[in-house]
């Protein structure tokens, strides 16, 4: 069960997983604290299965 850290961090048991990773305690109440934390990320498909143009097209965007 995650302690609690009081009001000043959201997500405690992020901020408890953060911690034991070795982040700071800063580092890890910015990351508990923000809106949809855990809803980031997990969305991009293999590079191996791209084609070079569909690589190029995509940096392309993001340059």
């Amino acid at each position: 069960m995650a302690k609690d850290h009081g009001k000043q961090i959201k997500d405690d048991a992020q901020y408890e997983a953060l911690r034991k990773k070795g982040m700071s305690k800063e580092k890890s109440a910015r990351i508990a604290n923000s809106p949809d934390a855990s809803k980031k990320g997990g969305e991009a498909t293999d590079l191996d299965s791209r084609t070079k143009s569909d690589l190029l097209a995509e940096a392309k965007k993001l340059a």
